[in-house]
């Protein structure tokens, strides 16, 4: 019987092995100790496909190891720099999220686990599995020391103050679930987005930050999820296949689009030209930006008009 195990393979192998599909490597030593550090999966496995002729399973000609040692960090630059500004945006939606909700409802933990301050239609259920989550947050062993703080002082934890321990996708559960009127609120803070629209974005920037934060690949992302046709992909008249748009829906190019919106437009403009100077440094092919869901004209989206 054949075994599923994947043969063992030392740095010096490794290094044949990728001669062999017609790599260049120029510098065993450097590649062996770049190997080391990130790993043969993490480098190879990540990025190969943009260098590989399929039909073959060999290297495109004249490709060297450094080419893909590049892409590799162009991607964790990128990684770097969506991160940032999600943060950004992840750090408003809580704070227009506990303001309006507060401000209707209540903000003690008895109002923002008052199941009859939420909209959830039949997902009563996922109502409960957020009330639960919100509760480890806040009687768990590993509570932040704000939350112990405020509900040994006070036993109460404010939603201002729980929000500040709670994921982006918690946060995204919890907007999904705002009745339509404090959606609304919340909403005409990100230059009144329409509710839908707003919910979209959110999960997709939840995605997009997880993978960042974990240092997975990034840059051909295609999203189980994707946002709705809007604006920007008609001002920058995005090509369609049918009635569908070919960029900017579940790809990479879908969380610049996102950003466009969630963003003050100060700093989207820091955002827009921190990445335009990553592309510029890199300067991927034409194709790689086609991976990443880049239109020709992507760098329009900096003075197009969405609000």
């Amino acid at each position: 019987m054949a075994s599923n195990r994947t043969t063992f393979m030392d740095y010096k192998a490794q290094i044949q092995h990728l001669k062999n599909k017609n790599l260049i490597i120029e510098d065993d030593n450097l590649a062996i100790h770049i190997l080391s550090k990130i790993g043969y999966y993490g480098l190879i496995n990540g990025y190969k496909e943009v260098f590989k002729d399929s039909t073959t399973n060999r290297y495109i000609s004249d490709t060297t190891f450094d080419d893909i040692y590049q892409m590799y960090l162009f991607d964790a630059d990128l990684r770097e720099v969506f991160l940032k500004y999600i943060l950004i945006v992840e750090k408003n939606i809580k704070s227009s999220i506990s303001y309006h909700f507060s401000n209707l409802y209540g903000n003690s933990m008895n109002d923002y686990q008052n199941s009859a301050n939420y909209d959830y239609g039949k997902r009563q259920n996922q109502v409960r599995i957020l009330f639960k989550k919100i509760n480890q947050k806040i009687y768990g062993k590993n509570a932040s020391p704000q939350i112990k703080h405020h509900l040994s002082l006070y036993q109460d934890v404010p939603l201002w103050v729980l929000t500040t321990d709670l994921t982006l996708g918690e946060t995204t559960s919890m907007y999904r679930y705002l009745k339509g009127h404090c959606k609304t609120l919340v909403c005409n803070d990100f230059h009144q987005i329409g509710r839908a629209e707003l919910g979209k974005m959110l999960v997709i920037l939840t995605k997009t930050r997880n993978i960042c934060a974990h240092g997975n690949r990034l840059f051909n992302v295609r999203h189980g999820n994707a946002i709705m046709d809007c604006s920007a992909h008609k001002k920058l008249r995005i090509s369609k296949t049918g009635s569908l748009y070919n960029y900017g829906k579940s790809d990479l190019f879908a969380t610049v689009i996102s950003l466009k919106y969630l963003l003050d437009t100060a700093d989207f403009r820091m955002f827009y030209y921190d990445l335009k100077k990553i592309i510029k440094k890199y300067n991927p092919s034409s194709d790689t930006l086609n991976i990443m869901g880049f239109p020709i004209n992507w760098m329009s989206i900096l003075r197009i008009k969405v609000y």
